[in-house]
């Protein structure tokens, strides 16, 4: 009965893995961004985004890696927090526990939705690039 719970769990996760999610996700994301790095829209190269990527996700590409970034624009770590923010939650990382595929295809989404954000702040057109294949993910 357990292990029923926790494959009807996934597979309710995994059909949450859309782009309005990822939107809705990068939209928080950048409204934390607007709050605590004024401009920060017009340092990003929406053309060379790739949000799996480290060093060409927004925060790699405004801290020069991500975690440098997570660290120096999203986490305060000069006081008791007053609210867990989560990096998933933002936008800047894929779930990554419901498997490859599926964080795959989260990142997919989640590259498109922050070329969304940044053309919304530059009022431009939203960039488009090759992103890496991703295949729908079979659970």
């Amino acid at each position: 009965m357990l292990d029923r719970l926790r494959r009807h769990r996934r597979a309710r996760r995994i059909a949450g893995l859309t782009l309005d999610a990822a939107r809705a996700r990068a939209a928080r994301g950048a409204a934390l961004l607007d709050d605590r790095d004024d401009g920060w829209a017009a340092r990003v190269d929406p053309g060379s985004l790739q949000l799996a990527d480290g060093e060409a996700c927004v925060l790699g590409q405004l801290s020069g890696e991500y975690r440098r970034g997570l660290r120096g624009r999203v986490l305060d770590l000069s006081s008791a927090p007053t609210r867990f923010v989560s990096p998933v939650d933002l936008g800047f990382q894929a779930v990554g526990d419901l498997g490859d595929a599926a964080e795959a295809l989260d990142y997919t989404l989640l590259t498109r939705a922050w070329r969304e954000e940044v053309a919304l702040r530059l009022d431009a057109p939203v960039a488009e690039s090759t992103p890496p294949m991703v295949s729908t993910p079979t659970f």
